[in-house]
């Protein structure tokens, strides 16, 4: 077997313990944690919430947050595809907050928030539900 195919099968096993919802593990977060949302976190869309975060060691660049929900039925090939919509770019990661508008996405329990930068930083927060409108 090729070292590509050896990468790609590690990769995969590496993806479904992230992606688990039991998983502590996230990638970074010996950065930056995310501090809200946390566990069940309900929004609604049209809602402003502040996302905050601790940093925890250093982050340089400007910070993009975004709302991300799996894909597809997460299996074979589909597995651990993820949509991202996109709520805030170019904030700075010493001010800890950032107040966005939850976008008008269908009602689900698979969102998260992910913040990531060109670092290479990225970080997920636990779920988030996403009720009907209000």
């Amino acid at each position: 077997m090729g070292l590509g195919k050896k990468l790609e099968q590690l990769d995969a096993k590496v993806d479904e313990v992230l992606m688990h919802p039991t998983s502590p593990a996230y990638p970074n977060a010996d950065r930056l944690e995310i501090t809200y949302p946390g566990d069940d976190a309900v929004w609604t869309p049209a809602e402003e919430i502040d996302v905050t975060w601790d940093l925890l060691g250093d982050v340089s660049g400007r910070l993009e947050v975004s709302l991300v929900r799996q894909t597809g039925d997460q299996s074979g090939a589909n597995f651990g595809q993820l949509a991202f919509f996109m709520l805030a770019s170019g904030v700075d990661p010493a001010k800890k907050k950032v107040t966005i508008q939850v976008p008008e996405v269908p009602a689900g329990s698979d969102y998260a928030i992910s913040i990531s930068n060109d670092d290479p930083l990225t970080v997920y927060s636990p779920a988030i539900t996403i009720a009907e409108p209000a």
